[in-house]
């Protein structure tokens, strides 16, 4: 076997039925390896994968529907293994790489997830790797990178804006924080007290002093809207960003943001299925039957070339770097899946598949 052959089997971590990843997760030895990638495709020697909410509910769904084994997470770094005849000459065999799979296409047309050590990807899943960034910090870049850089553009945020960030501390507010304060705006970012200083890195400073960002405990502070109305009503923000899904903070927000102003929302942590129902009555339901009188959007964001390397190109810049909860072992992956459903973690969390 040469050493761009792979082995016919890998590690990696399965399920094919419904439940909470500790539950029915296990890591089969010997899986299967894909087979050779055809035309444009990539076979991925993944170096590292990160753990997303959202990538293991369609997971789950997968498993439930079509009742096959099925390999979790769309996220990942590594090396190009093989490349297909027809794939671009820049991916050639042993290339670090990062990128994403489609969450769609991974979860309910193959199955095949990136808590593995092979991987399958096209040549628009993923970019080359810049040198100033770890396996680690750009296995967690891929889909919060893509979601993080949607919600500055959708909120057309420019210099001097002022900017709330709520949830700074997670995969995706660690990277609006630092794409709001390389753009210039003056930035208010949320965390629990024990992460603040992990916040204040990325461009945040104490509440109250006399600098562009600061930071606010939310636990400390609670309810969250009041005390933001009671601080923020003389110096409203231009744009909310929600990277956490919390309603109320929606329907308070005519006291501390401006009239023209914009809520922008991309977590669900009231659920999927009720926040589905609030974005409805958040867009449509008319100011005279209770409407909030503030512009609110809430998206997805399907893997985009343009944005992978975009990103690509603010880490070689030093406008942006990956904050890595972890890495956590392999064989540790259930105790990052605790930690993501605890909801306490300190940027993406990542779990290390193998060394290249």
């Amino acid at each position: 076997m040469s050493d761009s052959t792979p082995p016919s089997t890998m590690r990696a971590w399965t399920f094919n039925s419904p439940g909470a990843p500790r539950n029915v997760l296990s890591l089969n030895p010997v899986y299967p390896v894909p087979p050779p990638p055809t035309g444009t495709n990539l076979l991925i020697r993944i170096s590292h994968a990160s753990l997303n909410p959202n990538g293991y509910t369609l997971s789950r769904t997968s498993s439930i529907v079509f009742r096959r084994t099925t390999i979790p997470e769309i996220d990942f770094s590594g090396r190009v293994q093989l490349a297909g005849p027809a794939a671009p000459s820049i991916f050639a065999p042993g290339t670090p790489v990062f990128g994403t799979l489609d969450p769609f296409e991974s979860a309910l047309r193959t199955g095949a997830g990136t808590l593995a050590e092979y991987v399958v990807a096209s040549p628009e899943q993923v970019t080359v790797k810049p040198a100033n960034l770890s396996f680690a910090e750009a296995a967690g870049l891929g889909a919060s990178g893509q979601t993080a850089l949607k919600m500055f553009q959708q909120a057309g945020i420019k210099s001097g804006h002022r900017v709330l960030v709520n949830g700074a501390s997670g995969g995706i507010g660690t990277l609006v924080v630092q794409a709001a304060k390389a753009r210039g705006a003056e930035v208010v970012a949320t965390s629990s007290g024990l992460n603040a200083e992990m916040v204040k890195g990325l461009g945040a400073d104490q509440i109250r002093a006399p600098m562009t960002f600061q930071v606010v405990d939310y636990r400390a502070n609670a309810p969250l809207h009041v005390y933001l109305a009671k601080e923020y009503s003389q110096q409203p923000f231009d744009v909310i960003l929600d990277t956490i899904g919390i309603q109320a903070l929606f329907v308070n927000s005519p006291a501390y943001l401006k009239p023209e102003g914009l809520h922008v929302n991309v977590g669900a942590y009231e659920g999927h299925l009720r926040t589905l129902l609030l974005w409805s009555m958040n867009v449509w339901l008319p100011k005279l039957l209770g409407g909030i009188p503030r512009k609110y959007i809430m998206f997805s964001t399907p893997p985009n070339k343009e944005r992978l390397e975009l990103l690509a190109k603010m880490v070689e810049e030093g406008k942006l770097k990956g904050v890595v909860d972890g890495p956590f072992e392999m064989e540790d992956a259930l105790n990052a899946y605790d930690r993501l459903w605890s909801k306490r973690a300190k940027g993406k969390l990542v779990v290390k598949i193998g060394d290249l």
